[in-house]
């Protein structure tokens, strides 16, 4: 196969000019159009693996709506437990008083007597 090939440039080369850029312009065409389609191919499955997969499925608003009042009921219910735990403890809680007599004499010895005085 390879000699073939040979052959036909070693006779193009005995060709005339207008023979010579006649195959020129059909051999450079192929190989353009071979190279160009290769190129388009690999451009194809680039831009493929670019785009971001759509969604399975569509969210409407009841759809959103309800997986957000989902979140937002296991959140409250999360809240509520802390809420009931922490009242628990607080319930469970005893407080204790210590009542101690005091040792303070109330009536002050050694004062000296205010006499009253008229206000001018």
């Amino acid at each position: 196969m390879t000699g073939k090939i040979q052959n036909f440039f070693l006779k193009l080369q005995q060709e005339d000019e207008a023979t010579r850029k006649r195959w020129l312009i059909i051999l450079t065409s192929g190989t353009m159009a071979v190279v160009v389609s290769l190129w388009l191919v690999y451009l194809n499955f680039t831009i493929k693996a670019l785009a971001p997969e759509p969604p399975k499925e569509e969210a409407g608003f009841f759809k959103t709506s309800a997986n957000g009042l989902q979140i937002i009921s296991q959140e409250t219910a999360l809240k509520i437990s802390q809420l009931s735990a922490y009242l628990k403890s607080l319930a469970n809680q005893t407080n204790s008083i210590t009542i101690q007599p005091a040792n303070i004499n109330l009536i002050l010895e050694d004062l000296e007597t205010v006499k009253p005085k008229k206000l001018p």
